[in-house]
């Protein structure tokens, strides 16, 4: 298992992260709560991986950085809609290389549907959506949609795909990269408090556990048993703190049985 160690960039993620908690209450970061558009981006990478691994192909990771980059791609399709963004520039220009280097890359977009479900359906059925979905090359993606009440179409939906560029970033990882809950990997070990099963104890945990305990996501049995890091049979806020002080070395190791 590997285990977060750099304290001042964890402390930045849990401090920015959608779910914070303080004392027994837990409070969603206003941006994800007015946007309302999480639930649905998270469930299309869902989607996505789904089909990758029934195809026998390695899952995509998810990108913050990427995802807002897909939303703001959205957004500007509602206006030009097509791979071209507003002004005549390839979409792949709205990518920081140095934030995410790339060597290949692809978009996708969609407009009309309101669901996860039926965006994905009408991708594929199209062929060359669909093999831009099925591409091995592919590492990482992000997701975006929006909606628009004056257009005629009403909902827009734009998903990026790179692969990095090893020669820049040789370990083939960008900051943040995440795999949804309902996608993990399954490993032979479990660990506790690896909720996601990525193989590392972040702040990404805890956020899921911190969603799981305000009842906006659900969890499989093998992650509640992940979650469970005080051991009584109960996820509550006790196991949320001890989380939290277990990726900020506060706390040696988990479980903890008291």
């Amino acid at each position: 298992m590997k285990k977060t160690n750099i304290f001042t960039k964890t402390v930045a993620v849990i401090a920015t992260a959608i779910m914070t908690i303080s004392g027994n209450a837990i409070s969603t970061n206003a941006a994800d709560e007015t946007s309302g558009y999480t639930a649905k981006t998270e469930r299309l990478v869902t989607l996505v991986n789904e089909a990758r691994t029934e195809a026998g192909l390695e899952p995509i990771y998810a990108v913050p950085y990427l995802n807002e980059l897909a939303e703001d791609r959205a957004e500007e399709c509602v206006t030009a809609y097509g791979h071209a963004r507003i002004g005549g520039n390839s979409f792949i220009t709205i990518v920081d290389y140095e934030i995410a280097p790339w060597s290949t890359a692809a978009e996708i977009i969609a407009s009309g549907t309101e669901t996860p479900e039926e965006t994905f359906a009408q991708w594929k059925n199209s062929p060359s959506q669909w093999a831009t979905i099925m591409n091995p090359e592919f590492t990482h993606m992000g997701v975006g949609v929006t909606f628009d009440s004056e257009s005629p179409n009403g909902w827009y939906w734009e998903q990026l795909f790179i692969s990095v560029d090893v020669f820049e970033r040789p370990d083939g990882e960008i900051e943040g990269q995440y795999l949804p809950v309902e996608c993990h990997m399954e490993t032979a070990e479990q660990v506790t408090g690896d909720i996601n099963n990525d193989g590392i104890v972040d702040a990404f945990d805890y956020i899921l556990i911190c969603r799981y305990i305000n009842n906006q996501i659900t969890l499989d049995a093998q992650q509640i048993e992940c979650a469970d890091v005080l051991r009584d049979g109960n996820i509550d806020y006790s196991d949320a703190t001890v989380l939290r002080k277990y990726i900020l070395g506060e706390v040696e190791s988990v479980p903890v049985k008291l």
